[in-house]
């Protein structure tokens, strides 16, 4: 029995061991072309130490030009002509946003909307400030190789636009929208992934009408030969989806069940699927976000952190220094019991940054400190469970549990709220000191709660 004891203790160490040399140095494979891949994910670092992307947003205050000709009808420019007022021509200056568009509820919902949009593409750290009296909004995300494509996917109008053929008026858009799906069509050999637009009640009766408009027909014509010939005509409708134009087409080609179905992709091959459905949900969160219910003008500066590795350098060496300290003392006071726990709380910081990384949480200062706050949680229950051993109690875990959750308990209350809030820095302490905690347990019952015992002959 003893010597299954000791085989334990060392199995556990080593263990611990194996644990503290992935997280710290990180397990690596090589791929086909010889270069190394780590197998575990990257700890995710938050804004502050990285560069920021500031996009601005300001209202427009520009007008727009419109042209009418003597009857009142509304002209469309062409290049080099002059439309005067004695040629009987009236130019109209309207502003880009009216008086009435400039409300605190239209610029709160052009901020959700943003918000709606960010979340929709995983952006998971962001920040928007918005002035109340300008509508003006300051919107922060990481420089990274997505920052582009997330300021387009925010400056992007969000509609869905018919215009007819010919005239090129509005004849639907997606004020009718109800909502947009990514669906797909299984067949024998290939998969095809479609944008399925549902709309309202009003849309729906809209679409039915123009369904039977935008369609082609035949009629029986005469050529110049004097024969009869079957003659097909189609009146069209020009397709634009989030500020791109996809082409044009009669509406039957495209609505089934009285809904608008746009083919995104088909193909057997797995990878091609992913990305067609990648970008129809992409167009989706766009819709689904709805449309600004005024106009921007964007600008974009990049701007450094304020964080360089000197001062985390600085930081960590202090923090370091304090923990050193304070495991010197548990090795004076308590001998081999305190240098074994010196071990197992390194091992319990490399499980921690472990589990860390595998639940993609966003590490900013606060969730530094929430790391710093759980090593310290960890030393405080450390120190309960060997002040216990050299008591010589009985049952030191169990005590030391209870103890340690009584004295912890507002700590556990906050973690958890915390881990709900939408701004990133705090759901990074909350995200941190939950697992913390959470660790505190499970850690030391699998690998310090045996060795402890074995050490003091004592049960649990």
């Amino acid at each position: 029995m003893k010597k299954y004891k000791k085989t334990l203790t060392v199995f556990i160490i080593l263990v611990v061991a194996i644990l503290m040399f992935a997280s710290f140095f990180g397990v690596y494979k090589k791929n086909e072309n010889g270069e190394r891949i780590s197998l575990l994910p990257n700890l995710k670092l938050g804004m502050e130490f990285g560069n920021t992307r500031v996009i601005t947003a300001t209202v427009n205050q520009g007008t727009t030009s419109t042209i009418y000709d003597s009857e009142g009808n509304v002209v469309q420019p062409e290049e080099g002509v002059e439309y005067t007022e004695e040629d009987g021509y009236e130019t109209v200056e309207q502003p880009i946003n009216p008086d009435s568009a400039k409300t605190l509820e239209n610029y709160e919902r052009a901020k959700e909307i943003v918000e709606k949009r960010l979340k929709g593409n995983n952006v998971s750290e962001y920040s928007i400030d918005m002035n109340e009296i300008t509508g003006k909004m300051k919107i922060e995300i990481p420089e990274d190789s997505r920052a582009d494509e997330i300021q387009d996917i925010i400056q992007n109008t969000g509609s869905f636009i018919l215009l007819d053929g010919e005239t090129f008026e509005v004849v639907f858009d997606s004020s009718y929208l109800k909502r947009a799906d990514v669906v797909y069509s299984q067949g024998d050999i290939e998969t095809a992934v479609f944008l399925q637009l549902e709309f309202n009640e009003e849309g729906t009766q809209k679409l039915q009408e123009l369904n039977n408009i935008y369609v082609e027909t035949t009629e029986q014509q005469t050529n110049e030969e004097g024969e009869t010939e079957e003659v097909t005509n189609s009146k069209v409708v020009w397709v634009i989806l989030n500020n791109t134009f996809l082409g044009t087409t009669v509406l039957p080609n495209i609505v089934y069940n009285n809904k608008i179905m746009l083919p995104f992709g088909m193909s057997s091959n797995n990878e091609e699927l992913q990305k067609a459905i990648e970008n129809a949900n992409k167009d989706a969160i766009l819709l689904n976000s709805g449309t600004y219910p005024i106009a921007y003008e964007y600008t974009n500066e990049v701007v450094q952190t304020n964080i360089n590795q000197r001062t985390m350098f600085i930081f960590f060496t202090a923090i370091g220094l304090v923990f050193a300290i304070s495991y010197i003392y548990l090795v004076i006071r308590f001998k081999a019991k305190g240098f074994i726990s010196v071990y197992f709380q390194i091992g319990y910081l490399a499980v921690l940054l472990l589990i860390l990384r595998l639940t993609n949480v966003i590490i900013t200062m606060e969730g530094i400190s929430a790391i710093i706050i759980s090593l310290i949680l960890e030393y405080i229950f450390t120190y309960i469970v060997l002040r216990n051993l050299q008591q010589e109690k009985d049952g030191m875990y169990k005590k030391a549990n209870l103890e340690f959750f009584l004295n912890t308990l507002p700590i556990y209350v906050i973690s958890i709220v915390f881990t709900f809030a939408t701004r990133a820095n705090i759901n990074s302490f909350g995200m941190g000191l939950f697992w913390g905690i959470i660790i505190i347990y499970i850690y030391n019952f699998i690998f310090s709660k045996f060795v402890f015992e074995n050490l003091s002959g004592r049960s649990k």
